[in-house]
């Protein structure tokens, strides 16, 4: 780094920090894969850690040129020449730092609010004195002696990467002065306020102190080092609320399910472990979840971090260490893909909104690009577990790669041809793809296919049933049709989709996958559910007659359920004719309409009947398709 509002300099040994990184042919092709390696995610950190820098010189070029935004801090300068002084003295200190996921999260929400893009009730000098608190807490780590203000928030100063002073404070935002001399480094309030002493390992908790805690996991001669982030202050998700502090209890059962996770994952997965290890950096804890439904999210702007949810207490070992290291390459590859698209654009704008068979809502192309690639290396991940599993164990491994091996596919195929991809994102499709395809010939028992396929049209048929309306027009022929006693006009035949309006209460579709999971892992707690116990959330006796193989119950109690739109998809798919199976939205906006206009509610198996006709009359007619054909391009950001 230089001695003003400057680039910064880069430790030996390493690429230039300006120098725009470009991928070679054969990290690229590691990265257009369903696989993990190291030396690709290595070259991403490269680049990613010459974006931070770039980033970084961006944002202190805006506060130097409009000084006010610092308040009543020192000047941006001086914070800058701090963090110039600690890299010369500790390169490597500085380079861990710069690359914390909470310093991209921090410098791009710093450097939105800068440009006016983002408001916020907190003072812009409290977020861009993060710079002073990055500057402060690298100089602790290359061990100067120094002093420099730092914002503080409801008497809080967090050093990045090292931890948190507390106090009582009477204001929501303030001033503390942090510093050191000979090795001792201390926070002080403004006035006569209460000093907190840094602890030398810094990690520990202390008198007013709350360290950032690091979990190391070694197998077999390789290392995963994690921070575990519950003090993170900038949300990986916008608008969600900040983790709670760790209980030592929490923190052991933490390290305990990642230790096994991450034997696991040395043991059959080794390439995937390796990768991880290079780029993984910190972890920020969510409460456990529910059974086969973790919660994990990751983002751009914090390349190596993963917010995830716990393991439950009552799970299985081994499932719970299944779990845990399939969400972190599932998550892992979100990141891999981000730093990807931060050195080259995949798509081009695009305001279409797609289904996406691994989520409840309608997403842009961008979101369902990043699914396909993950899940890609989902399916891989479970493509191993079949050959190392048995009992239960690989029998859910085996529904769980048919599963997604084909949902990936789908989505790719889709993908592949859809005109807002550039020459590079539809390279990595086609790749991945072959990759896929490469699986076609490996043995899933027949009856796990079966399932696999059922739970994939389930997923699509209430995602339609929620989120695509069809075409008035449409609706209002068939309606008009149903009270006239005649026969459904064959234009129902015609209607492709309509738009897609995202439903709030579409949520939890996939109940058919989830109980297929609880029926293989627990026979009994799925019998219980069957007979009035426990039920996973927004799982119905309809599901559950499903899943057991009662079809005509399932039926029987689909048309029961009409009230909620899933329904409308498990009934359309049980009653197995063509059209009406495939356009579960226009069997209930049809339902509603003759509602409405007759102020009785068809019987909806006799209506799925009278519907089904008008594909029995179109002599073969193709407008009704497939239903992740006919959703692709039709669709609408309403």
């Amino acid at each position: 780094m230089g001695t003003s509002c400057e680039a910064a300099e880069e430790p030996e040994n390493s690429a230039h920090p300006l120098r725009p990184h470009r991928l070679d042919d054969v990290s690229f092709g590691m990265l257009c894969s369903a696989g993990e390696a190291r030396p690709a995610t290595r070259t991403l950190l490269d680049a990613e850690y010459s974006r931070r820098l770039l980033l970084l010189r961006v944002l202190v070029d805006e506060v130097c040129a409009h000084p006010a935004s610092v308040g009543d801090l020192d000047p941006a300068r001086e914070a800058w020449d701090l963090l110039a002084r600690a890299q010369r003295q500790r390169p490597e200190a500085v380079h861990r730092l710069l690359m914390a996921p909470q310093t991209g999260l921090w410098a791009a929400h710093a450097l939105r609010r800068l440009r006016g893009a983002q408001d916020e009730e907190a003072p812009l000098w409290s977020d861009v004195g993060g710079l002073h608190a990055l500057a402060a807490a690298g100089a602790v780590l290359a061990g100067l002696d120094f002093r420099i203000r730092v914002p503080a928030r409801e008497g809080a100063v967090l050093l990045p990467c090292l931890g948190q002073a507390q106090w009582d404070a009477r204001e929501p935002w303030g001033v503390a002065e942090v510093g050191a001399h000979d090795g001792t480094a201390r926070v002080r309030t403004q006035g006569e306020g209460p000093v907190v002493q840094v602890p030398t390992d810094a990690a520990q908790d202390g008198p007013g102190w709350t360290g950032l805690r690091r979990l190391s996991l070694s197998h077999r001669g390789l290392t995963l080092t994690l921070t575990v982030d519950d003090l993170a202050r900038y949300p990986v998700i916008a608008g969600t609320a900040g983790p709670g502090r760790l209980d030592e209890t929490a923190l052991r059962r933490w390290r305990r399910g990642l230790d096994r996770a991450w034997r696991l994952l040395v043991e059959d997965h080794r390439d995937s472990a390796e990768a991880l290890a290079a780029g993984l950096f910190s972890l920020i804890p969510l409460p456990p979840a529910e059974r086969f439904r973790p919660r994990s999210a990751s983002a751009s702007e914090a390349f190596g971090c993963v917010m995830l949810s716990a393991p439950e207490a009552h799970v299985p070992d081994a499932e719970a260490a299944v779990e845990l290291a399939v969400t972190l390459v599932h998550e892992f590859r979100h990141t891999l893909l981000n730093g990807l698209m931060h050195l080259t654009p995949l798509a081009e704008d695009c305001p279409d909104l797609f289904h996406a068979p691994w989520r409840d809502d309608p997403r842009p192309l961008s979101g369902v690009l990043h699914g396909a690639f993950a899940f890609s290396g989902v399916a891989r991940f479970w493509r191993e577990r079949c050959a190392r599993d048995s009992g239960s164990a690989r029998e859910r491994a085996h529904f769980e790669f048919a599963l997604w091996r084909r949902e990936a596919r789908a989505t790719l195929e889709i993908l592949h041809p859809h005109p807002a991809l550039t020459a590079t994102g539809r390279r990595l499709v086609r790749a991945l793809l072959a990759d896929i395809r490469s699986w076609d010939a490996d043995p899933v028992p027949e009856t796990t296919l079966r399932l696999a396929e059922r739970a994939a049209a389930h997923q699509r048929a209430a995602w339609r049933a929620h989120h695509v309306v069809p075409a008035e027009p449409t609706v209002r022929a068939a309606a008009d049709a149903w009270l006239r006693g005649t026969r459904p006009p064959l234009a129902v035949t015609d209607e492709t989709g309509g738009d897609v309006v995202t439903d709030p209460a579409g949520c939890r579709l996939d109940a058919f996958a989830h109980l297929v999971r609880l029926r293989i892992t627990d026979p009994q707690a799925f019998a219980g559910a069957r007979t009035g116990g426990p039920r996973p959330k927004d799982v119905t006796p309809a599901d559950l007659a499903w899943v057991a193989g009662e079809r005509t119950e399932a039926a029987a109690l689909y048309a029961e359920e009409t009230a909620r739109p899933a329904a409308w998809g498990g009934l359309g798919l049980l009653h197995g004719r063509r059209g009406v199976a495939e356009r579960p939205e226009l069997l209930r906006a049809v339902s509603a309409a003759i509602a409405r206009g007759s102020g009785r509610i068809p019987p909806p198996a006799e209506l799925a009947d009278w519907l089904a006709a008008a594909w029995d009359d179109d002599g073969g007619h193709s407008g009704s398709g497939s239903m992740s054909q006919s959703a692709r391009w039709s669709q609408s950001t309403a």
